[in-house]
């Protein structure tokens, strides 16, 4: 982040970039969706709701671990199509390192549902950028994603959960 704010900063400075050209390209909307989400995970962790809200999840699936990563999964790919994946990943993160703090498991699995999960937006074209571009000039519509990403989106549902305790185990 760092970098890449030096980089922009160095464009503007030496005029490969206009400040109006900078100022355009800033999506505010996601800036703050992204700022509310960390505000709102920071707030989950330290009021102590991620630690209720594990100690839940875990008590109504028990403590198997396939069962939570699951859960934990669902619970982002779902996210993901409502929100942006940074501020889905924000958001859940204390809730899954929660979650395996009280079924007494390695956190990494379940981090790892949450970044897979996030990232992977195909049931609707407003879960990620790219979907929605292409909605218009490819001339789809909303159950069209549905029809197509449901397949896509269990096939890699299924080989994550698979792999996922399987690369970082519990």
């Amino acid at each position: 982040a760092i970098v890449g704010i030096c980089i922009a900063g160095l464009m503007i400075a030496t005029r490969c970039l206009s400040v109006a050209d900078a100022r355009a390209s800033l999506n505010l909307q996601v800036l703050l969706t992204i700022v509310g989400a960390l505000g709102l995970g920071k707030a989950l962790e330290q009021s102590g709701a991620a630690g209720s809200i594990a100690e839940l999840i875990v008590n109504a699936v028990g403590g198997n671990p396939i069962v939570l990563l699951i859960v934990i999964y669902i619970l982002a790919m779902l996210f993901t199509e409502m929100i942006t994946n940074n501020a889905v990943a924000t958001i859940l993160l204390p809730l899954a390192i929660s979650v395996a703090a009280s079924a007494q498991l390695n956190p990494r699995p379940l981090v790892m549902a949450i970044a897979l999960a996030a990232s992977l937006s195909f049931l609707t074209p407003i879960g990620y950028q790219t979907n929605l571009m292409v909605m218009g000039p490819g001339g789809y519509r909303p159950r069209d994603y549905l029809r197509v990403g449901l397949p896509i989106a269990t096939l890699v549902s299924t080989t994550a959960i698979i792999l996922i305790p399987w690369i970082w185990p519990f």
